[in-house]
């Protein structure tokens, strides 16, 4: 970090002399300690602005000139974290990817804003947690439970005010954001969880005074979708406002189709419409009882209102990839390869034996949570073969495969260019596909973390 001071202070001191904002430079870089690639993304809105690459010592640093002051995100391997910048600012950040949020540590012209968010961030979520301590109570003891949460987190904001000068209105936007729309969250979802935790059939009633708060709220805050605080209530109200017309209506409502509806009811930002159009859609799709699907009616309702052609694209590519491998068949030899080159035939692979064939990619996984569960199911389920395929180009496969170092490096392969199996994972969506020891699908489409993997595995290990 003092190599990167010593380069910064004396452009930022040069930069300083100007008055005009458009032509200041706002500097930014850091250090990784346990890199899992090379580089780091800085990203606006989820667009990506610069790719900034790791130097031997797995530093990296650039400069912006004009940059806009606003919330931006930098991405290393899958995780990511926010930063607040502004023109002039020289933020520097260190951190290990082995535990990327509570090991960030800022420093710099810039630093002290960054460091009070992302502790802001750390606390929401410890009390999120905690909170579902706090479902079962009567309606009056959770509110003040949460007022109690808001007087807290306001005192801290103003002890931090007092110590930092000329905070501006965009910071305090944000900031007031990170505070409250956690807190509105928990509200959104109270009913449900406390029908849960009483065991109710219907919703507890609440009095008119209980979403008061959502007289506060702003659909349509472009600087904020996002801001996983401002996203995630979004989708939570989204969610509530829909749990309660399905409760209400007599004959049985789908509940995704009534969400569907609530955001374009209620969404009326394009962007941001279309990105919780596809959330909920994929969420459906994976949430579906043991094989993965989305029905007719729900794929229709998303075509006809989603203007974004990439978010249909993709998502009737995994509607169609999952409806390639048919349960009760057996399954389509394809071609894979070990990282000696050596080309294999998947049905050689899994003879004889019940088989677990999980796709991966680390655009949506990181390396460590592959190796972790497999090797977790892998000691649960001794019996089953788990079968590690790399779906990602083979002009990474070699730096990638050798990542997963904690897994059997005889079941690790990856696809060759004209495997069959390309033609189902058009979505490049991670799958499973599980095989019985006859070579025949007893799912052909779940994930790593779905909530009915154990009970499907134990089936398949009793039917051996």
């Amino acid at each position: 970090m003092k190599y990167l001071v010593h380069i910064i202070l004396p452009l930022l001191l040069a930069s300083c002399n100007s008055t005009n904002y458009k032509n200041s430079i706002t500097y930014f870089g850091g250090e990784i300690i346990n890199p899992k690639t090379n580089f780091v993304l800085f990203l606006k809105d989820d667009k990506v602005m610069d790719t900034l690459l790791l130097d031997n010592n797995n530093r990296f640093i650039t400069e912006f000139k004009g940059l806009e002051e606003g919330l931006y995100t930098f991405k290393h391997g899958i995780e990511f974290q926010y930063i607040y910048l502004e023109p002039r600012d020289s933020v520097l950040v260190r951190l290990n990817s082995w535990d990327f949020d509570e090991s960030i540590v800022f420093s710099g012209k810039g630093s002290s804003k960054n460091e009070f968010l992302i502790n802001l961030f750390l606390q929401n979520e410890k009390e999120d947690n905690a909170m579902y301590h706090y479902f079962s109570l009567k309606e009056q003891d959770f509110n003040t439970k949460i007022d109690s949460l808001e007087k807290e987190r306001l005192s801290i904001y103003k002890e931090f005010s007092k110590n930092e000068k000329n905070i501006s209105k965009g910071f305090n936007k944000l900031t007031n954001t990170a505070i409250h729309y956690p807190l509105y969250r928990l509200k959104e979802v109270y009913p449900y969880y406390y029908q849960k935790a009483h065991h109710l059939n219907s919703f507890p009633g609440l009095s008119s005074k209980f979403y008061n708060f959502r007289n506060k709220v702003n659909l349509e805050e472009q600087d904020l979708v996002s801001f996983y605080p401002y996203q995630n209530y979004i989708v939570s109200f989204l969610y509530n406002l829909s749990y309660q017309e399905t409760e209400k209506q007599e004959e049985d409502t789908d509940l995704t189709i009534s969400i569907l509806n609530n955001i374009i009811a209620n969404i009326k930002l394009e962007g941001f419409k279309n990105t919780l159009l596809k959330r909920v859609v994929i969420n459906d799709f994976l949430k579906s009882n043991s094989t993965c699907t989305i029905n007719n009616k729900v794929l229709e309702v998303f075509k006809e209102n989603c203007s974004n052609e990439k978010y249909i694209t993709q998502v009737t590519n995994l509607v169609n990839d999952s409806k390639v491998v048919s349960n009760k068949k057996p399954l389509p030899n394809f071609k894979i390869k070990s990282d000696t080159t050596s080309i294999f035939n998947i049905s050689d692979v899994i003879k004889d034996q019940n088989s677990v064939i999980y796709f991966w990619s680390t655009e949506f996984m990181s390396t460590e949570y592959v190796e972790n569960r497999i090797n977790y199911l892998k000691n649960k389920y001794p019996t089953i073969l788990f079968v590690g395929i790399n779906m990602e180009h083979s002009s990474k496969n070699s730096k990638l495969q050798n990542n997963l170092k904690k897994l059997d490096k005889n079941s690790q392969f990856n696809l060759t260019k004209d495997s069959a199996a390309r033609h189902y994972l058009t979505s490049n969506y991670p799958r499973i596909i599980i095989v019985n020891n006859k070579g025949i699908v007893q799912n052909g489409f779940t994930y790593l973390n779905s909530r009915n993997l154990g009970f499907e595995l134990n089936k398949l290990e009793k039917n051996q």
